[in-house]
């Protein structure tokens, strides 16, 4: 990396600072996962409310 010391902080140029970005899968499974609790809680409520 090119991280650099500068003063009391550390900087790291934008290149080097995006290069750790998630992928795509990650956020299939973060999608899906809110998709199968909004399921699960209509499903909770279906039963609840009759």
């Amino acid at each position: 990396m090119t991280a650099h010391r500068v003063g009391d902080h550390v900087e790291v140029e934008q290149e080097a600072a995006r290069a750790g970005q998630t992928g795509v899968g990650l956020r299939y499974v973060l999608v899906t996962g809110v998709v199968l609790v909004i399921v699960g809680i209509a499903f909770a409520a279906a039963i609840l409310l009759g």
